[in-house]
């Protein structure tokens, strides 16, 4: 039975990935191709707002990160009072939760990766939520 629930997780995830790229292939396509509608005219954000969206996400991505460690601490020294297998995926949980605070931090992304642009860099927070979530989905289906 535990094989099955795996295997579905396994399949949900990789139909998903397949998903994901059949949608990015066809909608991000027509963002190459030239448009016979008539453009959309957005204005760019000012330095201010820039400057106010980064100092916020900052903000709150440090305080999602304390969160996590303390959480990380906590769900820690539960399992080693009980060594429940139900708190290691919580400790897991904790951790992949304290890595995507990290990278999705501004200040990381400016020192260490490209703001703008292409690269694994921009791509790490979302990698840490799908870790996140297949490791929430195993914990409920145990």
């Amino acid at each position: 039975m535990r094989e099955l629930r795996i295997a579905l997780i396994v399949g949900a995830v990789l139909g998903l990935a397949i998903a994901g790229y059949a949608a990015a292939t066809y909608y991000l396509q027509d963002g190459m191709m030239p448009t016979t509608r008539p453009p959309i005219h957005i204005r760019p954000p000012s330095s201010e707002e820039l400057h106010t969206y980064f100092t916020v996400r900052t903000i709150v991505s440090m305080i999602n990160a304390g969160l996590s460690l303390i959480l990380l601490i906590v769900y820690a020294e539960i399992y080693v009072k009980t060594r429940a297998q139900f708190t290691i995926g919580l400790v897991i949980l904790s951790a992949v939760l304290l890595f995507y605070a990290i990278t999705s931090n501004p200040l990381l992304q400016v020192l260490s990766f490209r703001v703008y642009g292409f690269g694994l860099g921009g791509a790490l927070p979302e990698l840490f939520t799908t870790v996140a979530a297949v490791v929430l989905l195993y914990l409920s289906v145990e």
